[in-house]
């Protein structure tokens, strides 16, 4: 995986002030990615909803963007690609080809197929055929992150407002540029907190104080309130039943385990302090709200960040020897973990049909 994209191992490696250039071979990575996931057919939990809010879109000429739910954004490519009189796949595929572009332009290209390989094996690739607009918005929010690294406010803020065209929520993000990452890395204390969450994190007395304030912010704020809006009341707060399975209990022994790491990579790689913060940061939210719906789909923003800080924690860990095995059998794992997954049909994964055999 790493031999066609072997670099000298210095710290230069991951100099963000660089724009990362795609190739061709990147967009014929993202042509097949866009056919594979555009044509698909009944596979994602939302997939029904999202073809049903094109078709009505293209048999109403008249229906104007106040008539409907979506952003700005979405609803202006759904309603390009109906008015050239195109299907509701190449809607989605559209969609894919701008969400992974924006994936693929967030790393050095170096570690690419590292970040690719977890971004599968960590099931967003199923995630995001279910949280269509939010992954879309979530692949623009990591390239914005380097924006923070090389303290561009104005690009980090135009990429957000971008990627808010398309799902509002994450406008919540913008006060994450001031944040002081490099003051705030203390592998000690994130160990502790990360702990003191998981304890806390299952009682019913602090779900319910939740329940409280996310009910407050939600009259306050209006990204929270729509997404109130949008979830019944009796599951505002506990999603449907959570199965603590493997698949679960291996994510949170990663979690804890980026942080016991992190001091490692960090001291190699400097600037990547912030995508190990935005991961600590999801993984105590993760402990506290693995059970909470609304939480759990903002979380995502942070959770992202764990394929990152596992492409790069894997690529430096690769370069030292007596480690290798230990990579080798970690992704192995990860795999079988992912096969797992699909076998279950995470996210109605499977089976995966494709729309032109029916």
């Amino acid at each position: 995986m790493l031999t066609n994209y072997r670099q000298k191992y210095s710290t230069n490696e991951l100099d963000f002030d660089i724009g990362q250039k795609l190739r061709t071979e990147h967009f014929i990575a993202l042509l097949i990615l866009s056919i594979v996931i555009g044509f698909r057919y009944e596979v994602g939990v939302d997939w029904e909803g999202y073809k049903q809010t094109f078709e009505l879109i293209k048999a109403n000429p008249q229906v104007q963007f106040n008539d409907q739910y979506m952003e700005i954004g979405f609803f202006f490519i759904n309603r390009i690609i109906a008015d050239l009189g195109l299907s509701y796949q190449w809607m989605f595929f559209v969609v894919t080809f701008i969400t992974w572009y924006f994936y693929f332009k967030s790393l050095p290209d170096f570690l690419l197929p590292l970040l690719l390989f977890f971004l599968f094996v960590d099931e967003y690739f199923f995630w995001g055929m279910n949280g269509v607009r939010q992954f879309t918005a979530m692949s623009i929010w990591m390239l914005a992150t380097q924006y923070i690294i090389t303290k561009n406010v104005k690009k980090y803020i135009l990429l957000l407002l971008l990627a808010s065209l398309i799902h509002r929520s994450v406008l919540i993000l913008i006060p994450f540029y001031f944040i002081p990452y490099d003051k705030l890395y203390n592998r000690y204390f994130w160990t502790g907190l990360f702990i003191f969450s998981l304890i806390i994190g299952s009682s019913n007395q602090f779900i319910d104080y939740i329940e409280s304030i996310t009910i407050y912010l939600g009259q306050k704020i209006e990204v929270i309130g729509i997404y109130i809006r949008h979830i019944d009341r009796n599951r505002l707060i506990i999603a449907e039943e959570t199965h603590v399975g493997l698949g679960f209990l291996f994510k949170t022994i990663v979690n804890l385990f980026t942080i016991l790491i992190s001091d490692h990579v960090i001291k190699k790689y400097p600037k990547t302090t912030i995508y190990f913060i935005l991961l600590f940061i999801g993984s105590i939210l993760f402990n506290l709200s693995y059970n909470i719906a609304l939480i759990g789909r903002v979380n995502n923003y942070f959770l992202i960040f764990r394929s990152a800080v596992l492409a790069i924690s894997v690529y430096h860990f690769w370069h030292i020897p007596r480690y290798r095995i230990a990579v080798i059998g970690f992704c192995s794992l990860y795999f079988l973990l992912f096969l797992v997954a699909t076998f279950n049909s995470s996210n109605m994964c499977n089976p995966y049909r494709f729309s032109f055999t029916y």
